[in-house]
């Protein structure tokens, strides 16, 4: 049994322990610049470990005909082609459904939270203020910096599963109001917390978080023109879910209206490690919009930026745990296929 693993570095010792128990063990790093060796081993390779660095679709799944077993550490799938895996009989073992194990893991929720703290407090660009980095650098002048408190703010959640019950949580420690809007769950499982329509969550929400699923075989755009233009004025949106969830071009227009008050993004559609995402479009544009504001200073006025590289589960101890976890359920996977 062959193991590639396409991302070596911190990747968990105790996992690739596993995966060595099955036989050999590759890095794709390490017979990166060796063509001919890399496709022998592509070729001879039974399971494939990913994180989310590479998209592995119909060309990767074609070059590796001994391919059996695709294992990703992650909930979302967007990076797998799941529909010709399930046509070429590649099983795809993820995190996905796997709640009573990852409700110990808050890393995205905690991004949720800071992200929503940096925008709120002008962290970033106070920053920039007083370190110099910037045009109008080496200052203290804390009034042009004013921001808002989280107190009695109305928090907007978007997908109500194990994180978004966790960010409503960490949202009530904090004194903030807490509604949300998920049409598969029961009302019953919202707690304490009102279950609204997504009308009602955009026009009273002072902040909406995204906490949603997404399925590449069904794909579904939650927020479209229609949520941004009932958002309130000056309200803050933030996505750790997926890019894909979004209409762009309506995102876009919302915008370049500077209509709220900030943006922070740890996603967007099509990531690519090599950011050839950020090269056109909607990355192109918050990119050039980040760059200026960083620059040139601090504007009240325009729509507060935050872009991050899909931070939300990237801390060495959720990566460290759930390589482990998926480790151990390819291990079992085998263990009933020889029953």
């Amino acid at each position: 049994m062959i193991t590639l693993i396409t991302e070596k570095k911190d990747y968990s010792l105790k996992a690739i322990a596993v995966y060595r128990s099955f036989g050999s063990v590759y890095f794709l790093q390490d017979i990166e610049k060796d063509k001919k060796k890399k496709r022998e081993i592509m070729q001879k390779t039974n399971i494939l470990v990913v994180r989310l660095a590479h998209t592995i679709n119909k060309s990767w799944m074609d070059t590796m005909s001994n391919l059996k077993i695709i294992a990703t550490n992650t909930t979302g799938l967007n990076h797998i082609d799941t529909a010709y895996a399930r046509e070429k009989h590649v099983k795809v073992i993820s995190l996905r459904g796997h709640t009573s194990f990852l409700k110990d893991i808050p890393s995205t929720a905690e991004l949720t939270m800071a992200l929503i703290f940096t925008l709120m407090r002008n962290i970033p660009w106070a920053h920039i203020h007083v370190s110099g980095s910037g045009s109008v650098g080496q200052r203290w002048n804390r009034d042009i910096f004013k921001g808002n408190q989280l107190f009695g703010k109305t928090l907007g959640i978007v997908g109500f599963g194990r994180l978004g019950k966790i960010v409503a949580r960490y949202a009530k420690v904090f004194g903030m109001n807490v509604v949300a809007y998920d049409p598969y769950i029961s009302r019953v499982s919202f707690g304490k917390i009102k279950k609204v329509s997504l009308d009602e969550l955009c026009k009273r929400a002072d902040i909406i978080s995204l906490h949603a699923s997404f399925d590449p075989e069904h794909p579904q755009i939650i927020f479209g023109e229609k949520e941004f233009e009932k958002m309130r004025s000056g309200a803050y949106f933030i996505n750790t879910a997926r890019g894909e969830l979004i209409d762009e071009e309506a995102f876009l227009n919302v915008l370049k209206s500077n209509k709220l008050g900030g943006v922070a993004l740890d996603v967007v559609a099509n990531e690519r490690e090599d950011g050839s995402h950020l090269r056109s479009g909607l990355g192109s544009w918050l990119r050039g919009r980040i760059q200026s504001s960083l620059g040139n200073g601090f504007q009240q006025s325009e729509t507060k930026l935050i872009l991050v590289p899909h931070l939300g589960g990237a801390t060495y101890e959720a990566m460290q745990i759930t390589e482990e976890f998926i480790a151990d359920l390819v291990k079992k996977y085998f263990g009933k296929k020889r029953k």
